[in-house]
């Protein structure tokens, strides 16, 4: 052998066994760019219906008591939760640090709409005089409109954005409060001008900020190192064989 077929024959090697890690290395990219498609789909968005919140004709309000806003992480098998447990952790904690869940209103009508969270006394002080529903959870699941109880009354309400009572509110076409900011008070369905028949449909969301991106840079570098190892190990694989003779 030659001293160039010699050189040819070690870039050769060289240059497959570059490409063989590198296609190794495009399958974990390959894989985390799968598992954030499979649950978190392409917008890092997760959503759950809770069902709809209706006013009884001529109520102004929504009511619903003692409200609790939480993800619940999926199970996982047992020798992960080994390791989280010897981590000193647990799949709930790293799903609430990575995400945030939010609750989203939709308002059935098109105008705006106002949820708020406050101390049921404070909501009792608020609404009292006015007529308002009592939404009270369905008890085989929450697909449809939960049923209410009425609450009778004359008074007019001021324009619930201009109270003073709320821990936390948000008014619009899709007004959203934290998980964490509902967690144990009363929750109340307005229309953003305290006119009567507030209705809307209610969904939990868990938002991960930056999935959608790294989905994107996951399935990029995933095909770009599939393409350029491959290409590596078809480049290694000539320099070796090298080109056929003419016969």
């Amino acid at each position: 052998m030659t001293t160039w077929g010699a050189i040819r024959l070690s870039a050769g090697v060289i240059v497959t066994c570059l490409g063989s890690v590198i296609l190794l290395l495009s399958i974990p990219a390959a894989i985390s760019a799968a598992t954030i498609e499979a649950s978190l789909g392409r917008t890092g968005v997760v959503a759950q219906p809770l069902g709809a919140l209706a006013a009884a004709p001529g109520d102004r309000a929504v009511v619903v008591d003692d409200v609790t806003v939480r993800l619940l992480a999926p199970d996982v098998p047992p020798w992960a939760t080994t390791l989280l447990d010897l981590a000193g952790t647990d799949a709930q904690d790293i799903a609430e640090g990575l995400g945030d869940v939010l609750l989203v209103a939709t308002p059935a009508q098109d105008t705006a709409i106002f949820i708020g969270v406050a101390p049921v006394d404070a909501v009792n002080g608020y609404l009292d005089g006015t007529p308002y529903s009592v939404a009270v959870r369905p008890a085989s699941g929450v697909e449809g409109e939960w049923p209410t109880v009425s609450v009778p009354g004359d008074a007019v309400p001021a324009d619930p954005g201009g109270a003073s009572i709320w821990a936390a509110s948000a008014t619009g076409s899709a007004p959203e409060l934290t998980g964490t900011s509902v967690a144990g008070s009363t929750l109340v369905l307005m229309r953003a001008d305290a006119a009567p028949g507030p209705e809307a449909s209610l969904r939990l969301e868990y938002r991960v900020a930056g999935a959608d991106r790294a989905l994107v840079t996951s399935a990029v570098a995933a095909a770009g190192m599939s393409i350029g190892g491959l290409l590596l190990v078809l480049l290694g694989g000539w320099l070796i064989v090298g080109r056929k003779p003419r016969h």
